[in-house]
C-alpha cells in the first residue's frame, strides 16, 4: 500500500491505495505539539479501515506543515548570519518598498528579520561580479564571529557572501571554520541553498533555511524513528514546495524547500485530474480547516514560481504558486467596532475546534454555519465518526453574531457564508484575474473538507465555466502526494547578452547541472527509464527587473534562437508587447530532475442512467438565502453511478466532505467519478 499523509491546521489527512486500486480514506485530528504523532495514528487507523497489516505500509509520502507553521509562529531556533563587510543590514534594508498589501496603511510594515542586527556579523572578503577574488577570506574575522555565535548560543547559522553564486570557495571554507569552531549549531551557505544573484532575496531564503533546519531535521528524525518502530518495511518520502516527492535523507540541508509543502500536493493532483478529465484550464482550490489554497493550472500544468514570498519574506526556490489566505471551515466570525461582519483569518483550528465539536469552542465559525444551516449533517460528519452539536452552532451564532447586529439567525449564518465566499473569490482572482486570466474560461478545481460546501456559489459568484468535485476530496492533498514526481532543482546565474550567447558554452551548464540532477536520481532509487529532465532558462530584456521562464531543448549546442523567439512570444502574452528593439538577456539556467511516479488507476463508478434515486438518503430543510428554507434531497456519494443527475436543491454526502448543489442547478458524475456542475447557462 502507498499511503500519503497531508497535515493540515485542524485534521490529518490519509489516503491509502493497494496494488489492486482500492483506496481507503481516514482523518484524524492533527497532534500540534508533536504532528509525527498524529501521523503514526492516522496510518494506524487507514489501515485497520483496509484490513491491511503493519507490513502492507510499503510507502508513505508526507506533506509537512512543521516548517511553514514554525515560520508563522516565528519558532524557529536562535540563528546567527555571516556576511561579506559592509553588508550586514541587507534583510533590514530589502527592496525598499512597503509591502503592498498595505501600500497606504501607516500601520502596515514588512516583517522584522528573522536574525537581529546584533547577531548579523560580518567577514571580510570580497568577490567580484565576474567570480574574481577581489579580497581573500580572512579566516580571523570568521573565528571572530564564530565567538560572538557561541557566547549567544545560536543554534544555526546562515552564511551570505557577495556573489557567491559564481564563486563559493570563500563560503564553503567559511563553512568549515564555522562548524569546527562551533560543534553542533547547523551551518547553511547561500552558494548551496540558492545559488542566485539577487542579494536580498538570497540572504533571505538561506536565513530561512537556517532559520528552521534545526526544527525541520528533528522532526523528520523523529518521525522516520516512530514509522521505523511501528512500519518496518516503510519508506519515507517528503514532498516539497515544487511538488515533487525527495526521501528524507535528502531533506538535510533543504529545510526551505518544504515550507508550503502541503498546498503543493493540492496543485499536483489538481494538474492530475486536469489530465485524466481533459480539463486543461482550472483553478483548484482546497479549503480545509484553517486555510484555503488557490493554485491555477493553464494548459495541464501547474504555475511553478521562483520569486514567492511567505508570510512577508522572500523565497527564491522553485515552488507551486499556490495562494494561502486565513480562511477555512474553522475561521471565526466576528464583528468589527464599525459594526461590520468579518470572517477570518483567526481559525478555531483543532482545538478547541468550532462550536459545535462539543469540545469548549466559544466562537462562532464557518463551520457552524454550515451545520446551523443544514448543510452539513450532525449526524454524518466524517461518517459519523464525530457527532456535531447543532444546537451549541446555533446558539453561538445569536449570541455572537445575530444579536450584535440585530439579524435573524438565518440572515447571521448565512451572511458569515457570504463573507468567507468573497474573502476566497478576492484571493482567486490574485491568482487568475491579477495575472491576466479570465476567470470565466476555467473550470473550478474544489476540494478539502469545506471545499465542496462553497464550491458552486462561489463559481457562480465567478461567472466560471463548471464546477469539479474530485473523488476522495477531502484528502485530495494527501492523494496529490501519492501522484507526485521526485523532483530536484537546480540553477546557475550566468546573466550573458544577447549578443555574447554561446550555444556550446550553454550546452556544457547545463550539462553540469543535469549530471548533479541524475546523481540525485540516482540516490533516490529512480531507475533510468523512470528519469526525465528539463532544461530552461530565464530570460528579459535589458533594464528589467523581472525574468520569464522558457523551456529549452537538451541538446550539446542548445537553440538560441528559438529559445529567444518562446521569450518574445511569452512576454507578448503576459504583457501584451514585445520590446523587439531591445537586447535580450539570458538571467539564469535551470535544469529539473524528474523522476516519474508510476500511473495511478483509480476505481471508476458502475455506469448508470440519469436517475439518481438509488443513491438518495433522504429529505432535510436546506438554508439557501432569499429562498429561504428549502426541502433537499440527500445523496450518498458512494452510490452515485456515473451518468446520474441529482437535480438541487442537494447535498450529496461523503464520508469526508458533502457537496452543496443551489435550487436551479443540476450535478452530474462523470465516467471518473468526478461531480459535474455546468455554469455556463446561468451566465
Amino acid at each position: 500500500m502507498r499511503i500519503g499523509i497531508d497535515v493540515g491546521g485542524t485534521f490529518t489527512d490519509v489516503i491509502g491505495i493497494d496494488r489492486e486500486a482500492r483506496v481507503t480514506v481516514r482523518k484524524t485530528y492533527t497532534t500540534p505539539a508533536d504532528p509525527s504523532e498524529g501521523v503514526v495514528t492516522g496510518i494506524g487507523k487507514l489501515l485497520a479501515a483496509a484490513g491491511a497489516t503493519a507490513r502492507d505500509a510499503e510507502l508513505v509520502v508526507h506533506g509537512t506543515t512543521i516548517g511553514t507553521n514554525a515560520l508563522l509562529t516565528r519558532n524557529g531556533v536562535k540563528t546567527g548570519m555571516l556576511t561579506t563587510a559592509g553588508f550586514r543590514d541587507v534583510l533590514e534594508i530589502g527592496r525598499v518598498q512597503r509591502p503592498a498589501a498595505g501600500l497606504y496603511d501607516i500601520n502596515v510594515d514588512n516583517p522584522p528579520p528573522l536574525v537581529p542586527r546584533a547577531l548579523r556579523l560580518e567577514a571580510v572578503e570580497r568577490v567580484g561580479s565576474k567570480g574574481e577574488v577581489v579580497t581573500p577570506l580572512d579566516e580571523a574575522s570568521v573565528r571572530v564571529a564564530a565567538g560572538v555565535f557561541r557566547v549567544e548560543k545560536v543554534r544555526a547559522v546562515a552564511v551570505c557572501f557577495l556573489f557567491s553564486f559564481l564563486n563559493p570557495s570563500h563560503e564553503r571554507r567559511a563553512r568549515e571554520i564555522l562548524a569546527k569552531e562551533l560543534p553542533g549549531v547547523y551551518v547553511a551557505i547561500s552558494s548551496d541553498v540558492c545559488p542566485e544573484f539577487r542579494e536580498f532575496e538570497r540572504s533571505s531564503t538561506v536565513v530561512i533555511s537556517a532559520y528552521l533546519a534545526p526544527i525541520v531535521e528533528s522532526y523528520v528524525e523523529r518521525l522516520s524513528k516512530r514509522l521505523a518502530d511501528s512500519y518496518p518495511s516503510t519508506q519515507l518520502r517528503l514532498v516539497q514546495a515544487n511538488g515533487g516527492a525527495m526521501r528524507a535523507a535528502a531533506a538535510k540541508g533543504r529545510a526551505v524547500h518544504l515550507v508550503n509543502s502541503g498546498p503543493a500536493g493540492g496543485a499536483t493532483a489538481a494538474a492530475w485530474l486536469g489530465r485524466l478529465t481533459d480539463e486543461p484550464q482550472i483553478v483548484a482550490v482546497d479549503m480545509g480547516g484553517t486555510s484555503f489554497d488557490i493554485s491555477l493550472i493553464a494548459e495541464g500544468v501547474a504555475h511553478v514560481t521562483t520569486t514567492a514570498k511567505f508570510d512577508g519574506y522572500p523565497i527564491k526556490i522553485a515552488m507551486d504558486d499556490v495562494n494561502v489566505i486565513g480562511a477555512g471551515g474553522g475561521s471565526i466570525a466576528w464583528v468589527d467596532r464599525g459594526g461590520a461582519l468579518c470572517v477570518g483569518p483567526q481559525s478555531a483550528s483543532a482545538v478547541p475546534g468550532p462550536a459545535c465539536y462539543g469540545r469548549g469552542g466559544a466562537e462562532p465559525t464557518v463551520t457552524d454555519a454550515n451545520v446551523a444551516l443544514g448543510r452539513i449533517s450532525p449526524g454524518y460528519f466524517l461518517g459519523g465518526e464525530i457527532a456535531l452539536r447543532k444546537d451549541l452552532a446555533e446558539k453561538v451564532i445569536r449570541d455572537r453574531v445575530a444579536g450584535p447586529l440585530g439579524l435573524s439567525f438565518e440572515e447571521a449564518a448565512f451572511g458569515i457564508l457570504r463573507v468567507v465566499n468573497a474573502n476566497m473569490a478576492k484571493g482567486i482572482a490574485a491568482v487568475s484575474t491579477q495575472r491576466g486570466h479570465d476567470p470565466r474560461e476555467f473550470s473550478l478545481l474544489a476540494f478539502g473538507g469545506a471545499g465542496p460546501l462553497h464550491a458552486v456559489e462561489m463559481g457562480l459568484d465567478l461567472a466560471m465555466k463548471r464546477v469539479l468535485i474530485p473523488p476522495y476530496p477531502g484528502a485530495f492533498s494527501a492523494f496529490g502526494l501519492l501522484v507526485a514526481d521526485t523532483r530536484h532543482d537546480f540553477t546557475r546565474t550566468v546573466m550573458i547578452s544577447q549578443e555574447d550567447l554561446d550555444p556550446a558554452a550553454l550546452g556544457r551548464t547545463f550539462a553540469e547541472l543535469e549530471e548533479r540532477g541524475v546523481a540525485e536520481l540516482e540516490a533516490d532509487g529512480i531507475a533510468r527509464k523512470d528519469r526525465r529532465v528539463l532544461w530552461s532558462a530565464d530570460l528579459r530584456f535589458e533594464g528589467q527587473s523581472y525574468e520569464l521562464n522558457v523551456p529549452v531543448g537538451r541538446k550539446p549546442k542548445p537553440d538560441v534562437e528559438s529559445m529567444l523567439t518562446e521569450f518574445e512570444k511569452l512576454h507578448e502574452r503576459i504583457y501584451a508587447f514585445k520590446a523587439v528593439d531591445e537586447r535580450t538577456v539570458v538571467v539564469n539556467l535551470r535544469v529539473t530532475a524528474i523522476g516519474v511516479t508510476p500511473e495511478i488507476d483509480l476505481p471508476r463508478p458502475a455506469k448508470g442512467t440519469k436517475d439518481a434515486k438509488g443513491a438518495l438518503k433522504g429529505r432535510r430543510k436546506v438554508y439557501f438565502g432569499g429562498k429561504g428554507w428549502v426541502d433537499s434531497g440527500i445523496y450518498e456519494r458512494a452510490k452515485l453511478k456515473a451518468g446520474n443527475v441529482v437535480a438541487g436543491p442537494a447535498v450529496v454526502e461523503e464520508e469526508i466532505s458533502c457537496t452543496v448543489v443551489p435550487p436551479g442547478l443540476s450535478l452530474l458524475v462523470d465516467a471518473f467519478g468526478v461531480l459535474v456542475v455546468d455554469l455556463e447557462g446561468t451566465r
